[in-house]
């Protein structure tokens, strides 16, 4: 399978994965990335650092999406999606995520 990065808005059956020209460190519930293209820094909270750890493989935003709901039962399916894919397409945007 072939990843490419894009600026499209993405669905549940995009698959994406971390870029690997990143630097990834947890930092207690939350996390921070350092773009290698760009040299910049990321901060995560608690639920996007989440995000992250599980697109650390090709996923597509539907497993991420399930795996999130699993993990935070008392989030709405909706809010959930609406949340992974604001944050997916984010980094899409900044080549911290690649698209297949």
């Amino acid at each position: 399978m072939s990843i490419v990065s894009t600026t499209q808005d993405i669905g549940l059956d995009t698959v994406v994965r971390a870029s690997p020209q990143q630097v990834f460190c947890d930092v207690a519930d939350e996390a921070v990335l350092l773009s290698m293209q760009d040299g910049e820094y990321y901060g995560l909270n608690e639920v996007a650092a989440s995000i992250w750890r599980h697109i650390q493989e090709p996923r597509d935003v539907l497993q991420v999406r399930d795996a999130l709901l699993a993990e935070y039962a008392d989030i709405e399916a909706s809010d959930c999606e609406r949340a992974v894919l604001g944050f997916l397409n984010e980094m899409i945007s900044l080549k911290l995520v690649e698209v297949a």
